[in-house]
């Protein structure tokens, strides 16, 4: 397994150091090499000196000699004969330092041959075999002659030695362009890496949040990265299992309860009609009017219980759907004929526009779906309002839009009223209070055939709702 750093932080100092570490090499690079090439030039500039001075103080020391050796000839003083020899001597140390020097073979050669001639006069004057005036300034000629070749190559070392040094400028210039330029690719993709490194865990973290935010937790959930941010993601899927243990719970709460409750709300309800039908015996107003509110209130509360039974087991059967092919127009008439007792109590006009759209779906869920809706607009609906119902094919897409004109959402809301329980600012008068799983139910059936609702502002007020769907599932 590879190595992980234990946290976040360590991380971070990993890759900046790994980032930085090819800009220190290079500038240490850079450094020792331009450090090499001055040594070298210094170097080479000290040799083609020494070159050029010793070559010169040889012709200067050949005119000494040249004058000594003459004056000997004449004055036949032993005294110039050891002057002339020290002179020699000096000569001598001279050829020595210039053999210490890189020379060519051609100008060794050179080198070599002035000092055997050299060698030669000194032993010819201490033996006195030059008499002659004339052949001693011949042999000092042929001496200043190949002194003077050996200035000229030493002048030649000279400029060898500077292309050299160009050379080798040239040299670095071109490690030092080419290390600029594999540097920055360089440097970016190890801080690519690093980034998505770092990055990385923090986005499983982010989508982890998002996944429990959404009530998502089946998917289990597993972090990379640093061993702090893992530890993070093991204590957020143990959040997930609480969680997931919570919402099973509840559901199985709601569900329990949906059904307890149903059997003495039946009794209830059956003996508000039997007081009704008059069955137990006849009543005056004021019983038959309490009856009717007997009865309307044990349908409502019908309602609401079927309302926290559907949305018990809507989120467990999200992708449960039964499909088959279906045609949208009948189905929506026969959920707006179950609505049409209230609308006509409180003289709500209901206009529909229905376009004939044959799709695939659940049909007991999409029955749902617009009818929670279109209670919804009967609730909010003020008396003597227009609702309308309308279905639009789109390509693939149909779209059905509940409007009415009640008071409408607020913009803050409008996102909010699709949670479960949510119960929005305003509230519907004289009509019995929600449950507020009406619009959470129809979302979660909507998200079932991978379909989208949304809240929108009516033209004149009032709320629109738009659902679209696909015409067939995938």
């Amino acid at each position: 397994m590879a190595y992980q750093p234990k946290s976040l932080r360590k991380l971070i100092l990993y890759g900046f150091g790994t980032v930085s570490l090819p800009l220190l090499l290079a500038l240490a690079y850079a450094v020792v090499h331009m450090d090499r090439v001055a040594q070298k030039s210094q170097h080479a500039v000290y040799q083609a000196v020494q070159a050029t001075t010793s070559s010169q103080q040889l012709l200067d020391r050949l005119t000494d000699m040249e004058r000594t050796a003459r004056q000997h000839l004449i004055l036949e003083d032993e005294g110039l004969l050891e002057n002339y020899g020290e002179t020699h001597e000096e000569t001598l140390e001279i050829v020595r330092r210039l053999h210490r020097l890189p020379l060519d073979e051609s100008h060794r050669e050179q080198l070599d041959g002035f000092a055997m001639a050299n060698l030669g006069l000194y032993q010819q004057l201490q033996d006195d075999a030059i008499a002659d005036q004339d052949e001693l300034v011949l042999t000092f000629q042929n001496l200043n002659r190949q002194a003077r070749h050996l200035l000229a190559s030493s002048n030649r070392m000279v400029d060898r030695e500077a292309l050299a040094m160009r050379e080798t400028a040239g040299d670095a210039r071109r490690m030092l362009l080419l290390t600029a330029a594999i540097l920055p690719p360089l440097t970016a993709l190890l801080a690519v890496l690093f980034a998505v490194l770092i990055t990385r865990p923090v986005k499983q973290l982010d989508q982890a949040i998002r996944q429990l935010g959404d009530g998502r937790f089946g998917k289990e959930i597993g972090v990379g990265g640093p061993q702090d941010l893992q530890d993070l993601g093991r204590r957020l899927d143990w959040m997930r299992l609480r969680l997931k243990e919570l919402e099973e719970q509840k559901s199985r709460f709601l569900q329990h309860m949906s059904h307890e409750l149903k059997t003495p709300l039946t009794a209830i309800r059956e003996g508000a009609e039997l007081l009704q039908d008059k069955v137990v015996g006849p009543l005056n107003v004021e019983q038959q009017e309490v009856a009717a509110i007997l009865q309307s209130n044990t349908l409502s509360l019908q309602r609401l219980i079927e309302d926290m039974l559907n949305f018990g087991t809507s989120r467990g059967e999200r992708s449960s759907l039964h499909l088959r092919h279906l045609q949208l127009a009948p189905l929506i008439d026969s959920v707006c004929r179950n609505h049409k007792p209230v609308m006509m109590s409180r003289s709500i006009d209901l206009q529909t526009d229905l376009h004939d759209v044959r799709l695939e779906a659940d049909e007991e869920k999409l029955r749902a779906i617009v009818d929670n809706l279109l209670s919804n607009a009967v609730k909010f609906s003020p008396a003597e309002g227009i609702i309308q119902v309308l279905t639009e094919r789109h390509g693939n897409t149909v779209v059905i839009e509940v409007i009415d004109q009640g008071p409408g959402i607020p913009e803050a809301e409008r996102e909010s009223v699709f949670g479960a329980f949510f119960q929005g600012t305003h509230r519907a008068s004289g009509y019995v209070k929600g449950s507020g799983l009406g619009l959470s139910i129809a979302k979660e059936y909507v998200d079932a055939h991978n379909g989208s609702i949304e809240a929108l502002p009516g033209q004149d007020g009032g709320t629109r709702m738009r659902i679209i769907l696909p015409l067939g599932q995938t």
